[in-house]
């Protein structure tokens, strides 16, 4: 050990080598990610953070012990090699970006054993989150959380560095702070000093900057932790990074046009996309209107339609007359391929995923020949009625209709979950496409229902 981390050191990350290294002397470290012994030559893929190389052992070559040693190892033992890069020949593989090369070791030292770990340590792995937490730095050398932590490091250079050029200052704000009201509850640190007296964790820099911009200091930035005591939701965390900034003497069309830019930047940089400047707006209005939420997904259409005027006063369906009385609105998400979905699907999957925002059930149609409907609705629904809903949706024969009729929360927010359903079964979504927008005009108040106030 004490040859290799203090005379040989490491030459390059083992994901870093190509053909251009062919010749070369090579000190690796990392972790042992497989083994294989074809017949006297042993090949083992050493793994760290950068990715994976394969390392060779025959019996006749370099230090005689190498190739003892290789015998020996298992998953996840700590090894540090030094050999040539050699080129693969035929059996270079496609699916690495080391695949043409590998290391003839010359030497081989242990620095680690390892015992069995409980789950392999590769990406896909279907171990609960559970075991995966018990033993998290384990489920931390996989290649798949390796790549979010230097995309995010890759994220944090780019912003320091974007803004850095653009005039800003980067500037700490104190964490420990008075309470000072916003929209959540504050984490509260008891003083020792002060009995009686609690700081409190910031959930926003808001007020530091503020006053940073009376003070003149004209542009900030921070990569900051922020703190709100409020329960977990899926987008929601008790502790989390934010990027935060703050400009003086410009106006809204500046911060777009600097925001679309670090964007851009991002993208290009992190995964080689070019984006397309500047980036759409749609309102906050337009944004529940047509998509249920105002965090949409635009790499799809499937818009949602709000048939409450169209209805009102018109149809006979008992629910949708109940909910118009309540003051309530229906919405109806059109699907043009309505036989991918079963009478399964219909009477409880769709339910199913529209429950946890409220909805007591989803009422459907199909549209069938010459625009006639099927279904629970249809029994409601009067032919004159039925030629301008279809004329609203753009029905047309083999479509389903999704309805949801109640408050506007539940309303938007189960169609918004269908609409994302629907776009996942029907094959619209492209997981290698990107649609950015910005949603603008969000309300500074908006009614609460549930609380009534």
């Amino acid at each position: 050990m004490s040859q290799f981390i203090q005379d040989l050191k490491r030459t390059r990350t083992n994901g870093d080598f190509n053909a251009s290294h062919v010749a070369t002397e090579a000190v690796v470290f990392g972790w042992v990610q497989s083994y294989r012994d074809h017949g006297g030559v042993i090949f083992i893929d050493l793994r760290d953070r950068s990715g994976i190389v394969q390392l060779r052992f025959e019996p006749s070559h370099g230090d005689a012990s190498a190739h003892a040693i290789a015998d020996t190892v298992r998953g996840e033992w700590v090894l540090a090699a030094r050999g040539q890069v050699i080129h693969r020949g035929d059996n270079v593989n496609p699916n690495i970006p080391t695949g043409e090369v590998e290391i003839l070791v010359d030497e081989l030292s242990v620095l680690s054993v390892a015992e069995t770990p409980p789950f392999e340590v590769r990406d896909g792995i279907e171990t609960g989150e559970t075991l995966r937490l018990q033993h998290r730095y384990l489920d931390l050398r996989r290649p798949e959380l390796a790549r979010n932590f230097i995309m995010r490091s890759q994220v944090h250079q780019i912003t320091r560095n974007y803004f850095s050029g653009h005039g800003f200052l980067e500037i700490e704000t104190p964490i420990l702070m008075k309470s000072t009201p916003e929209g959540a509850r504050d984490y509260l640190v008891p003083s020792r000093v002060h009995h009686g007296q609690f700081y409190a964790l910031p959930q926003s820099p808001q007020i530091f900057k503020q006053v940073l911009m009376i003070a003149g200091m004209d542009r900030y930035m921070q990569i900051c932790r922020c703190f709100r005591d409020e329960d977990l939701r899926a987008d929601r965390q008790p502790e989390f990074t934010q990027f935060d900034l703050e400009m003086s003497f410009v106006c809204p069309d500046d911060i777009y046009a600097l925001l679309d830019g670090y964007v851009a930047q991002i993208w290009q940089t992190v995964h080689g996309v070019e984006l397309s400047l500047p980036l759409p707006r749609i309102t906050y209005d337009e944004a529940m209107t047509k998509y249920g939420k105002d965090a949409p997904d635009l790499r799809f259409g499937l818009p949602l339609s709000d048939l409450t005027e169209t209805l009102r006063g018109r149809v006979d369906f008992r629910i949708f007359v109940d909910v118009l009385e309540r003051g309530g609105i229906i919405k109806a998400l059109y699907l043009p391929e309505g036989s991918v979905f079963s009478r399964k699907d219909l009477d409880k999957t769709l339910p199913a995923e529209a429950a946890p925002f409220g909805a007591k059930g989803v009422a459907w149609a199909r549209v069938a020949e010459g625009g006639t409907w099927t279904g629970p609705v249809s029994k409601g629904i009067s032919d004159e009625l039925r030629v301008d809903l279809n004329a609203q949706l753009g029905a047309q024969e083999g479509g389903l209709i999704l309805f949801v009729a109640d408050k506007k929360s539940v309303v938007n927010g189960s169609l918004a979950r269908l609409r994302m359903v629907a776009g996942e079964r029907l094959g619209l979504i492209d997981p290698n496409a990107w649609a950015f927008c910005w949603v603008t005009d969000f309300p500074m108040f908006e009614y609460d229902e549930d609380e009534g106030r």
